[in-house]
């Protein structure tokens, strides 16, 4: 408790009690001292009382109203700044009353034509965009599709000489390619 905080948070109590148009303000006195012994911080202090007479501004100017419009005559408006002003009248009537009123159910129609007709220009898209994509498609997947049979065939060509060479070798007889004519390592040499 700091008697300097005290005296800070008394002093912004007041000035916020006449900011705020409030009279007899102990309610904000008293939270602003409370404030003060709680907290150490000035900051919090303040937001403290700002928010204590901000609310008792608010039903302070709400019950004048209600005292300054109950005392006023019966029958007579309530006192205001503003003037009154009185819109003009318009007389004429319209020729074509029933084309120009709007309803919900005409509201309801206009919506449900824009949304078929948003639906079709969808489905034409789509359309279009269907027939590009399928285009697309069928070039990519042919191009693969011949690489894949041109692979395909060089892998089987392979397969068919490794068996030729596998039944030539189970039967003994050297494959025509064979390293078999090199001469083997002497005991010297080193491998």
């Amino acid at each position: 408790m700091n008697p300097f905080n005290l005296l800070i948070n008394y002093v912004i109590a007041n000035s916020r009690a006449s900011f705020y148009n409030v009279s007899g303000n102990q309610e904000i006195t008293n939270t602003a001292l409370l404030a003060g012994v709680v907290s150490e911080n000035p900051l919090l202090s303040y937001l403290l009382i700002e928010n204590k007479a901000k609310a008792e501004g608010d039903k302070f100017n709400a019950s004048a109203d209600v005292t300054s419009a109950a005392g006023s005559a019966p029958g007579l408006p309530a006192p205001s700044t503003a003037p009154i002003v009185n819109p003009p009248t318009n007389t004429e009537t319209p020729t074509n009353g029933a084309a120009n009123v709007v309803t919900l159910e005409n509201v309801r129609n206009e919506i449900s034509i824009s949304n078929n007709l948003l639906k079709e220009e969808i489905a034409k898209i789509a359309a279009s965009n269907n027939a590009e994509l399928t285009k697309a498609i069928v070039e990519k997947f042919d191009a693969k599709i011949a690489l894949i049979e041109k692979s395909t065939g060089t892998l089987n060509d392979a397969i068919q000489e490794i068996k030729s060479r596998l039944e030539a070798f189970s039967k003994g007889v050297p494959a025509p390619d064979s390293v078999s004519n090199q001469k083997a390592p002497a005991k010297n040499e080193k491998r």
